[in-house]
């Protein structure tokens, strides 16, 4: 069985927070992880889901939840959120707080109102309940990890490609979507414009579906 490197949780924010920006993790990886495998042999895999692991735990202890945690393997952030009744909504595209005026002490009125829907549900995160579980280190052989990875090497190849696709699925960033929400969308713009519908349109329908074919290789959970 794969052994978890413990990483200590303190170290890790400290690093974050004085990061000049977004770390990537092979940066974070050689900065924090390589220096605590002692020189033992250690997968690649291994450290990556260490990391993962460690920081997740921090998104999910309310000792760190005075932290905004940003979990992306381009680009990890930690950062002190906004005071001063400044909106705490975050944009991993230009690593920035949205910092308007609140109307709730938490976010403006824009993105009050976008998040409002969705306030009191309950929100799925599967990479959440993966990287949270310490025995998923043992994975590591799997078919579906395989296809993870996949659909990573793909995403980083044809990056502007995969921000088209998103913006025409209108996610706004990778971070807001998954498997589950791609597929509901799919389904809609599919019954919308469908040839068989009195407004149905052939070539939305093919450029639908080659949206979707790039995406769905790339959110495989």
């Amino acid at each position: 069985m794969n052994k978890l490197i413990e990483i200590p949780r303190d170290d890790l924010v400290a690093y974050c927070l004085n990061a000049p920006g977004p770390v990537m993790e092979s940066v974070v990886i050689r900065e924090i992880v390589n220096p605590l495998c002692n020189g033992y042999p250690v997968t690649l895999y291994q450290k990556h889901f260490s990391l993962f692991h460690a920081l997740y735990s921090i998104k999910n202890d309310p000792v760190y939840y005075k932290f905004m945690v940003h979990i992306h393997p381009m680009h990890i952030v930690i950062r002190n959120y906004p005071v001063h009744n400044k909106c705490i909504d975050y944009n991993p595209c230009t690593d920035s707080f949205c910092e308007n005026q609140t109307v709730d002490g938490t976010y403006c009125a824009f993105h009050y109102n976008l998040y409002a829907p969705f306030k009191g549900s309950i929100i799925c995160d599967l990479l959440n309940e993966f990287y949270s579980d310490p025995y998923n280190i043992n994975y590591e052989y799997s078919d579906e990890l395989k296809k993870v990875y996949n659909g990573f090497t793909k995403y980083i190849i044809n990056r502007r490609k995969v921000e088209q696709a998103l913006s025409f699925f209108s996610f706004s960033a990778i971070e807001h979507c998954n498997k589950a929400l791609l597929q509901k969308r799919y389904r809609e713009l599919v019954k919308k414009y469908h040839p068989d519908h009195y407004h149905g349109d052939t070539t939305m329908i093919k450029e639908i579906n080659a949206h979707y074919t790039l995406l769905k290789e790339i959110f495989v959970l």
